[in-house]
């Protein structure tokens, strides 16, 4: 079924419906209490027990910085006290909905809806959401402004989900009718219910995709059932969404259409631009800030005297305090045990990080606990104590930096496809950087002019496999299945193990598989998503690998799900892990095969060589980086030691926008990767929420027709980032003018100059 036509099935109760176009048509009328427009929009957004993740800092970030506003965090205490008597909208951000539920108590909860009901307006996300909701059994508590429900099809992961906004969003709130990604974050989906007394509601967005990712046992499908809704209670209005688009800057006119449907007013805001100089620190977001320390950092924002960095669990072992230079631990409103990220599994990265120069500052209840895990790290008597303790920090000497370490006197020859269809980095700056090995850059042509000859490894990256094949050509296939049979080490990664695979039947591209290996995909409509997936490590892997993990959550990113495939002579290629998690769709409503128990991780021999394919991407994440080496060391003997680029204070926060041809990826690993006076990352997509953390770009032309980074780099420039293009080709130039204000060089000699330049 379409998306256009499953939006008929998600709809509210039919004597609501009845009435609905005409008191929405009249609720302009209806003494909603809103500020004239000559007059701050007064805003309250909840801080208190249950609001939690980084989708909390979010909300913080963007109203301190929304133009004629006045923004006051508010918690159980200050609603019962009357903290909304004073404003005009309630900003309710994600977390657990029955904490905050049980937090406000009864009283607090007749208060949020005496306020909207008497014309407040209500805004809120994921949580926010559900706590509109009709009480339940698992979620007793609930305020019953809207006739809705939830069950089991929220999902069990995070991921980009596609949204359908229908012609009631566009004419509601002014948010353009059709699909558009946003993220989602263990969500509800809101299920017709029984009616609300007082309340009218549309649904004014659908899933159009699915999530399952993590779970073992199937979910209901999410596709086509709603994931936002707007109306009336009483004599105010609401706006929910079961997802975050508060997480995304290119999500935001879906929040700016939410309260221009709540208020009747727009409002606009522009988060802050990271300047060169500044202190880079993370904020500590896996408990509720509260009331003060809420406070504090909108007060930090509105500054912009440092780049705040929200940081969870998750976003700590993926590696995010390698880029920082200080991090802040707020005092927590949590009854019970504080919960940190920085602690855990995370503990030896906060150790380095520590050791390395980094700066923790903890306040409040969190203070002593965390003092007590890690003795360096720095109690403070509050918020003024804890910005005094950044100012000094800033105020310091740098330290010069210690050199990476040199390479080995006879390093093993490692080697990495750069040309059209590849788009993985991460194995590659492992690779760089590591003393063992010499990291040589390969195209195409490279491949068919013998250059895999005394190659100890070879890494096939992810992005395109039909591409790669396609640019390979007959005579580099043939180059690549000698040098593996005849002895050669290959590391396929997503596409590169769907490289590696047996041809599947498909009607479109023709041939794209090399066929090394006895497994295929289970569909040649492989594409699936992306999102977190569980997987699971066989008793081969385990052995194969070196360590003894049994579960791990990985990156998946549309690779492939193999099955058995036909016998390939000559070899023995095992299974080495499985997917756990289910079903990914995080792109299209229309249904996948399911995952679970299909090969993930495959290795073994072929011919004289051997193979190791990565069908998720463990190398995206530095929790899973012992995988990474230890299929490495399966293939070569020797892993590669862990050599991190950590931030230096003072470098400049430079990202390089990934080409996928050779000059670009040997100047990015060859020369910027190594430059301490830079804090470098690479990759192949640049959106518009990391410009705000970086101090400069670096693109190689000619610039991609499809590449959204062109819209948005010129405001990029106006709030004092630097764009450097590479205009080494002969379009390059005039493709370099379409960015004002960018810094244009015909050689990758130049780009460190440019980027230094005052």
């Amino acid at each position: 079924m379409k998306v256009g036509n499953a939006l008929a099935l998600v709809t509210v109760p039919w004597r609501l419906r009845c009435v609905a176009a005409l008191v929405l048509a009249v609720m302009g009328c209806a003494g909603f209490r809103v500020s004239a427009d000559d007059a701050s929009l007064r805003l309250a957004v909840y801080v208190g027990d249950g609001a939690r993740s980084g989708g909390v800092f979010r909300w913080l970030e963007l109203t301190a910085c929304a133009r004629a506003t006045e923004v006051v965090p508010v918690d159980a205490a200050t609603i019962r006290a009357g903290a909304l008597d004073d404003v005009d909208v309630l900003v309710v951000p994600g977390g657990r909905s029955v904490l905050m539920a049980k937090s406000l108590g009864e009283d607090g909860r007749s208060k949020v809806k005496a306020f909207v009901e008497r014309g407040g307006g209500y805004v809120g996300t994921c949580a926010g959401c559900c706590l509109t909701m009709e009480p339940t059994k698992g979620h007793p508590d609930m305020l019953n402004m809207i006739p809705f429900t939830f069950g089991q099809q929220g999902g069990k992961d995070r991921a980009d989900l596609l949204l359908h906004f229908n012609d009631r969003a566009e004419v509601l709130a002014g948010i353009k009718k059709g699909n558009r990604r946003v993220w989602f974050g263990r969500g509800p989906v809101l299920i017709p219910s029984k009616p609300v007394s007082n309340a009218v509601v549309e649904v004014v967005a659908t899933y159009a995709s699915d999530v399952n990712s993590t779970g073992v046992g199937p979910l209901p499908s999410k596709a086509g059932r709603a994931a936002a809704v707007a109306g009336t209670y009483g004599k105010g209005r609401l706006f929910v969404l079961g997802v975050h688009p508060e997480n995304d800057v290119e999500d935001h006119g879906i929040l700016r259409g939410a309260f221009k449907y709540v208020t009747g007013r727009a409002v606009e805001w522009d988060l802050p631009q990271r300047r060169r100089g500044q202190l880079a620190v993370g904020v500590v977001c896996d408990d509720s800030f509260g009331v003060e320390s809420a406070k504090f950092l909108q007060r930090i924002v509105r500054a912009g005297e440092f780049e705040l960095v929200p940081l969870s669990s998750l976003v700590i072992s993926g590696g995010a305090l390698r880029h920082l230079d200080a991090v802040l631990v707020p005092d927590c409103i949590m009854g019970g045990k504080p919960r940190t990220g920085l602690f855990g599994d995370n503990l030896e990265r906060t150790r380095e990080f520590i050791g390395r120069g980094g700066r923790i500052f903890a306040w409040g209840r969190a203070a002593e606990l965390a003092r007590r895990i890690e003795p360096r790290i720095e109690l403070v008597a509050g918020c003024d104590a804890a910005l005094a303790a950044l100012r000094a920090f800033a105020a310091e000497p740098v330290p010069a930096p210690a050199p990476l370490p040199g390479k080995a006197a006879k390093p093993l020859r490692a080697a990495i496809y750069a040309d059209k269809g590849g788009s993985n980095v991460a194995v590659a700056e492992m690779l760089a950087l590591a003393p063992e090995y010499e990291l040589k850059v390969l195209s195409a042509e490279d491949y068919r002019r013998g250059a895999l000859e005394g190659i100890d490894l070879l890494v096939q990256p992810g992005g395109g496999c039909h591409s790669q094949y396609t640019n390979l050509g007959p005579d580099g296939v043939a180059a690549l299945k000698r040098y593996v049979t005849g002895g050669g080490r290959y590391y396929g990664i997503c596409a590169g193990a769907f490289l590696a695979s047996q041809p599947v039947p498909t009607t479109k591209r023709g041939p794209s598989r090399v066929g090394l290996v006895p497994f295929k995909d289970d569909t040649p409509e492989h594409y699936r998503g992306w999102a977190p997936i569980k997987m699971s490590l066989t008793d081969e892997g385990r052995a194969a690998l070196g360590f003894s993990i049994t579960n791990s959550t990985v990156m998946y990113w549309g690779g492939p799900a193999f099955v058995a495939g036909e016998v390939v002579p000559d070899s023995d290629v095992k299974v080495w892990g499985t997917y756990e998690g289910r079903i990914i769709n995080t792109c299209s409503s229309e249904p996948v095969k399911e995952m679970a128990g299909k090969a993930a991780l495959v290795g073994g021999r072929v011919g004289k060589g051997r193979v190791f394919l990565t069908c998720p991407h463990p190398e995206k994440s530095e929790a899973n980086f012992d995988i990474v080496r230890g299929g490495i060391k399966f293939l070569t003997g020797v892993a590669p030691s862990p050599v991190n680029h950590d931030r230096v204070r003072g470098a400049v926060s430079v990202f390089f926008r990934a080409a996928k041809r050779k000059s670009a990826a040997e100047f990015y690993l060859g020369t910027l990767l190594r430059d301490r006076r830079f804090d470098a990352s690479a990759g192949s997509s640049l959106d518009a929420d990391i410009l705000p953390h970086l101090d400069a770009v670096v693109i190689p032309a000619p610039l991609q027709g499809e590449d959204d980074a062109v819209s948005f780099l010129g405001a990029f420039i106006a709030k004092g980032g630097r764009v450097v293009i590479v205009a080494d080709t002969e379009n390059g130039g005039q493709q370099a003018a379409s960015i004002p204000g960018a810094v244009v060089v015909d050689a990758y000699g130049k780009v460190l100059d440019a980027l230094l330049r005052k």
